[in-house]
Parts: C-alpha cells; structure tokens; sequence
C-alpha cells in the first residue's frame, strides 16, 4: 500500500508585520521525497502516522512529497508560497499513483496572497489524486476550519489537548481513520458547524480550563466505532482572514441513508445514526457558544503589578505568561515592556530572566565577545508599534548556538535551531538574546544557553498557555502579563480587515441556535 506522506506547518500572526521567508522554513528543515520520512519521521504527528500504519500492516510504503515547517510568524511572502506549491505540484507528479495521502498541517496558515494554505493544498491534493482516493490530515486544535478544507479532506483529526501535548497520538488517530476506511471500506460522512467567535488564547486549557470537558466529550465520541474524528477548533485569534472562528466537527462512517461518498462535507438528517450525530455536533456547539464569556475572564497584570507580586512571592521561581508577544503565537518576542519593568527595578533578590529575539543585539554581544560590555539598545525592532527598545549596560556572560530538541508543548523529537544566542547580565537582570524566533513556552530555551530559568525569583515564557506544561512542575506561582503586542488579547487594539462580520467578542451577538445547519456552517 503506497501512502503520501507530506507536512504544511506554520500558524501565522497576520499582525505580525514581518513575512515568512523560503529562508524561514530552509532553517527549520525543507525536505523532499525520501528525506520527508528519513529525516523527519520521528517528529509529532508524522511519528504517530507512520508508526500506526506499520502497526497496521506490514506492506506500508511510505512515499515522502515535501515537508515544509517553520516557526510561528507572518505571512508567507508570495514568493515562497508559490515555490512551496511548485515543489508539491513536482512531487505530486514524481510519485504517481498512490493508495492514500496524509498531511500533516497546522491549519492557520495564510500567506501574503492566499489567506487558507491549508485548504489550498488540501484542494491542491484533490485535484491531483481524484475523489477516490483516502486523503486524511492532522490539524492542530487552533486551525481556523474552512469550507474548503472539508470538501477537501476525507478525514481531519486535530489536537484534543492545550498546552498541545498529544501530537504523535494525533498522528495515530489519522492512521486509525485511513484503517477504518481501508479495511472497512466505509465512507467517511463530516458534520461540521462554525461559531462566530473567538476567545483569549491564556483559557484554552483542555486540561483545568473551561473547554476541558468539551474535550473529555470529544474522546468519549471516538470510542465510538463509527466515529472516525472529533474535533473542536477554537481557532487561531490572530489570524485576520475569512470564515475566523470555533468550529465543531464529526466524522463518522457513512452507513447510513442518505451519506455522501468520499469527501462529503454535508450534514445530512436521513437515518437515524446521522441525526444523532447531527445532534452531538449541534449539542457542542451550543456549549461552546455558552462558555465564550468565561473564556474571556482571565486576570492579566501589568509590569509594575506582575514584579511588585513577584517580589512578594513566598514561592519561586514566579513564571509570567508574556501572551501578547508569544513566539509561540507568531509574535515576533521583542517586546520590552516587561524587561523595561525589571531593570527600573534597584533589586529582585535572585534575579529575573527573560529573552529578546533581536539579531541585530546579538551582533553587538559578539562583538564585545564573553566577558566584554554591552551597551546598546534591545529589543522592539520587528514591531515596533506595540514596543520599544530599551538601552542596556551590562556584562556579556555567555555567547553560543541556540539548539535544542524540543520534547513536551506542540510536538516531540523537533529539532530547534535558534541561530546564536548571548546572555547578558544587567544588574539583576538577565536578558537571552537570539537571533530568530522559536520555542517561547520551553525552560528549554534558558537551558541550551546554559541559563537554569529555576534559580530566578522571575522568568518570562513567551507564550499565553501552552507554557504551563513545563513550568508547572516547578514553578513557585504563575502570573499573566498585560502588554501590548500583535498576540494581545485586547482585540481592539487589532485591525481586523478580512473577517466575517459580526464576529464575538468584537461585535455583540444573539444567536438561537437550533435544528441542522447546512454544511456552510453558522453565520
């Protein structure tokens, strides 16, 4: 059985002002043909696909078109989108016929000309393989969900987990589906509704957070044997495109009267098992719908309050959650608001630790070399409308290369290159400045610079949430930060051009939900 294996991987700020370069996703690993499966393959979601088709049978041959996996950031410049497509339309046609297709996406990914990839390669692939073959996919649990992704795609299976812990157990769901259809030969069916909203990225915890048993439900249905997928998507916020918003989704195996063959994206209420899965999905959405204001009850406190608790704290270290300049949600992770804050300060017994992506930062460290002064501005240079630079005198500790493997939050065994990164010690103050972004949630970061962030009294995690599964486990306190940034959850500060209007929580909106929706979804 002859099985595509390709990646599409990036969630994309549209506020950040800053595109995505081919330069971009050369640094993070371009791979074609066989280097896809040899050189990847033990990474999230393809780890969890391919190692579940081996399990399944053993005449898997896996035939690797193109992976393409970048750092969250802007969008794609024109340029690099149309190569990337080139490069796939080439391997499309240098494998020839396949039996099933898996692609493994983010979801939120627009480009500077197009503003759903995910959907465009998805129809891409379609087109080329035709209506019967398998296509399945892996999304993460903040894809934004497009009519066209679903009209495209027999079978999505996104995260049920945030801080996104169960990406090669994504992968393997996609595999049991592409087994349900292959063995069963069934015919996927996907129910799918839109919500007109979006909702602050510090409550997506599935874990402690409010949407935490919307997902228990969701695993509850895949147990099911003929639920193929469940899916609740709460959608990338930052993302200023067409169709924003949560989307619910069902794939359950085409049996009953009235189901569509592949790649049906339809809601049908013929049949008795159809209508209860109508239901289902109509049932989570009307409890997403009831919880969005409490997704946006979240307390965020500014520099001044967020040292003034931490020099309070009993318990150390005091984490803070920096979410409007997450890396990790594609801000750029040169914000000084907070740095400006700790160096104000005359003491912070033990210190404070955060980190600055500014290349041109780390140029001056080199120069003055390990144990040189520093004296120079930092930071706010990529956005420099939400943020500027601060002047730091200080000593420059430690000069090397940022690499690490990241384990834990959004994927397993990725390889992490941060170009050279350069501690500075101002004070009490300890800045990491990098040359590109990466990881802001990981004390893996501190560590590949030979900093422990557990021995500060304060250390920044440039990220809204998903920072919480690996600082949990020593942190003394955690705290979330208000600052401006092109992640903010202050969505008035946002220049929303592209959206479907009237959208929650920035227009106000009654809606009765009620009955079937038609595949179009809620609008």
């Amino acid at each position: 059985m002859r099985i595509a294996v390709a990646q599409l991987w990036q969630e994309t700020n549209t506020f950040n002002r800053n595109p995505t370069t081919w330069d971009d996703f050369d640094r993070w690993g371009i791979a074609r043909g066989d280097a896809v499966v040899e050189e990847y393959g033990a990474t999230g979601e393809l780890s969890g696909f391919l190692g579940a088709c081996r399990d399944w049978r053993d005449d898997c041959e896996f035939v690797g078109l193109a992976r393409f996996a970048c750092w969250p950031w802007g969008r794609v410049d024109r340029g690099t989108w149309a190569r990337i497509r080139q490069v796939f339309d080439e391997q499309l046609e240098a494998v020839g016929a396949v039996d099933a297709v898996f692609l493994a996406l983010h979801g939120a990914m627009a480009a500077e000309d197009e503003h759903d990839l995910t959907g465009a390669l998805l129809a891409r692939v379609r087109k080329r393989v035709g209506p019967h073959i398998p296509v399945v996919g892996s999304l993460d649990l903040h894809a934004n969900i497009t009519k066209r992704m679903i009209a495209a795609a027999d079978v999505l299976c996104g995260y049920h987990t945030c801080p996104h812990l169960d990406s090669v157990e994504t992968g393997a769901r996609a595999a049991a589906a592409l087994r349900s259809m292959v063995d069963g030969a069934v015919r996927p069916v996907t129910q799918w509704r839109k919500l007109p909203m979006i909702t602050a990225a510090e409550s997506h915890n599935t874990f402690t957070g409010p949407p935490a048993p919307l997902y228990r439900r969701l695993q509850e249905l895949e147990r099911e044997p003929q639920v193929l997928s469940a899916g609740l998507y709460m959608a990338m916020p930052w993302f200023d495109a067409p169709e924003l918003g949560w989307a619910v989704t069902l794939t359950t195996t085409g049996d009953a009267p009235g189901a569509d063959a592949f790649g049906s994206s339809g809601a049908h209420d013929s049949g008795s098992v159809v209508s209860r899965w109508s239901r289902e999905v109509n049932s989570l959405r009307g409890r997403c719908w009831a919880w969005r204001h409490a997704m946006e009850d979240v307390q965020r406190l500014s520099p001044r309050e967020i040292v003034d608790r931490a020099l309070a704290a009993e318990r150390t270290p005091v984490v803070v959650g920096d979410g409007a300049d997450a890396t990790n949600s594609g801000a750029p992770g040169d914000s000084t608001h907070l740095l400006r804050e700790f160096l104000s300060r005359p003491s912070i017994p033990n210190g404070a630790l955060t980190f600055v992506v500014d290349p041109a930062a780390v140029a001056r460290a080199r120069a003055a070399g390990v144990g040189g002064g520093f004296d120079g501005p930092v930071g706010g240079t990529f956005a420099p409308e939400f943020s500027q630079p601060v002047h730091i005198r200080g000593t420059v500790e430690r000069i090397g290369p940022i690499e690490f493997i990241l384990h834990g939050h959004i994927s397993r065994n990725l390889p992490v290159k941060m170009g050279i990164g350069a501690v500075v010690q101002s004070g009490d103050v300890t800045v990491l400045l990098v040359e590109t972004t990466g990881p802001g949630s990981t004390p893996l970061l501190y560590e590949a610079a030979g900093v422990d962030p557990r021995r500060f009294r304060i250390v920044v995690a440039k990220s809204p949430a998903g920072f919480r599964a690996d600082y949990e486990p020593f942190a003394g306190e955690i705290l979330l930060a208000d600052c401006p940034g092109c992640a903010t959850p202050d969505w008035q500060r946002l220049d929303f051009q592209h959206i479907d209007r009237p959208l929650w929580p920035l227009d106000e909106i009654y809606i009765r939900f009620s009955g079937t929706v038609s595949k179009g979804g809620v609008r």
